[in-house]
């Protein structure tokens, strides 16, 4: 038996990486159904427009997933009509034809200072989302996850809308609509707790988590609660391994509100990150506030209110990302943290070491980064299986792709075996071993590893391959 180890990619291609489906940084855009406008800063904005505005001022940040508001407020008194269905499927096809995958999120409620105005009776949430059942289908390619959304300001599921309303039939009606290759995010994890006796196994194995309160420290507002030694937050915690999960940072201009500190401290936030495993990460939030124009005065002046807040020391003169952006990180850095990277990573094409930050951390290890390790096979007929060693340096496990495919093929290119890699087990930090079989009568001359998206596209893998076709193909030597 041969063994060949494939080059890992160079850090000075990373952004080969970047193009990737169903991981990483994320927009935030909105759609009123019943005007085809955006939303906040931009209710005056074409929502098509607004979106490009936001595609293109992140054009260095490279995202490839957009969570995405559907506004029903206009709706919450009646059926979706013809007009309503024709302004979502034309956003979500602009959304396909710019290979941007939606965390889809429905909601009814964008004025939290007056929630029960725009609050829809729980028979009409219901005859919602039993309309929607073609959306969701039709464009199950273009979907990541769908966040539950519908119940209280923003779909958020705040406490007092959920009381106002029935939320195990709601979301037993959601994951009843929604296509079962899709999972479902919520926003605390006592809301899974809390349902799960009413949900089959299968359904309850559907749903991940987004933590829109991410501060670097544990808060009453994040997923798990503020104990992670509680019972509760160990059982979300080995939870967030197998499930889909979406973070935010808080605005900027509350850091100093919940911190007493300018900026979010980058390594616990990291630790949270690997820790619950995320897959994406708000590019809204604590980043570029001012220069986007999505900062609130008013906003600000009501979260000030509202915490009983006396002594502001005003509003900092960065952002925690911005901040980041310039933070360098060093190998050994990663080294006394155990976290995961591939030592190519601080190198050029030419072995020459890059310089790096938290914010190239981040981006760069979301969700999953992939890597062949090694390849075992042998030379000659009667040489039996092939042997693929799989390594995720990524945050989380690659839920969110179709599967993963690993085959062999003989000198005319034709697949003369084939394998499939749970996507499950490629956990971050663990060896997957996957085994083409091989006919006896047959010679294996490259090895092709697809990891497959629900639209068709293949993702990149971390090692400098014979050729990208969509799969990640590594020529035998001397087969």
């Amino acid at each position: 038996m041969f063994t060949i180890v494939p080059a890992a990619l160079p850090g000075s291609d990373t952004a080969t990486l970047l193009a990737n489906p169903d991981r990483g940084f994320r927009l935030e855009v909105y759609l009123n159904v019943a005007t085809g406008k955006g939303m906040y800063h931009y209710q005056d904005t074409d929502a098509h427009a607004a979106f490009e505005k936001e595609l293109a001022f992140h054009t260095a940040d490279q995202p490839r997933l957009a969570q995405v508001y559907f506004y029903l407020t206009d709706y919450k008194d009646k059926p979706l009509d013809r007009a309503a269905f024709d302004r979502m499927t034309a956003y979500l096809q602009m959304l396909r034809d710019h290979h941007i995958k939606a965390l889809l999120r429905f909601a009814y409620v964008w004025d939290d200072a007056h929630p029960r105005v725009q609050e829809p009776t729980l028979a009409q949430t219901l005859t919602h989302i039993d309309q929607l059942t073609t959306i969701w289908h039709d464009y199950a390619d273009t979907i990541h996850v769908v966040q539950a959304g519908f119940i209280g300001p923003w779909g958020e599921w705040h406490g007092d809308a959920r009381q106002r309303t029935n939320e195990t039939a709601i979301l037993q009606a959601i994951l009843h609509s929604v296509p079962a290759e899709l999972q479902v995010q919520l926003r605390m994890h006592d809301m899974k707790t809390k349902n799960a006796p009413y949900l089959s196994t299968a359904d309850q194995a559907r749903l991940g988590y987004h933590d829109d309160f991410l501060i670097g420290v544990p808060h009453e507002w994040n997923i798990g609660g503020t104990d992670p030694a509680s019972p509760a937050y160990q059982r979300y915690l080995a939870d967030s391994a197998y499930v889909l999960q979406d973070g935010e940072m808080i605005w900027f201009w509350a850091n100093p509100i919940y911190l007493q500190t300018p900026t979010i401290a980058s390594r616990p936030f990291i630790d949270r990150l690997l820790r619950n495993h995320f897959t994406s990460l708000s590019l809204a939030h604590n980043y570029r506030e001012i220069e986007s124009g999505s900062f609130s005065a008013q906003e600000l002046a009501n979260e000030l209110h509202n915490q009983g807040v006396k002594d502001y020391p005003g509003i900092p003169t960065t952002t925690s990302m911005l901040a980041w952006r310039q933070e360098a990180l060093t190998a050994a850095d990663l080294d006394a943290r155990h976290w995961p990277y591939q030592p190519e990573w601080f190198r050029d094409a030419h072995g020459q070491p890059l310089s790096r930050t938290a914010y190239d951390y981040i981006r760069d290890h979301l969700g999953y980064r992939i890597q062949v390790q090694k390849i075992t096979y042998g030379r000659d007929l009667l040489a039996g299986p092939i042997k693929v060693t799989l390594h995720n340096y990524g945050f989380a496990a690659p839920l969110g792709l179709a599967e993963i495919v690993v085959e062999a093929a003989d000198a005319d290119n034709q697949i003369i075996g084939t394998t499939t890699v749970p996507l499950a087990s490629v956990q971050p930090g663990t060896d997957v071993l996957a085994v083409v079989p091989v006919p006896v009568t047959a010679k294996a001359h490259r090895v092709g590893v697809r990891l497959a998206a629900r639209d068709g596209r293949g993702a990149r893998l971390a090692n400098i391959v014979q050729q990208f076709d969509g799969t990640n193909w590594f020529a035998l030597p001397n087969n």
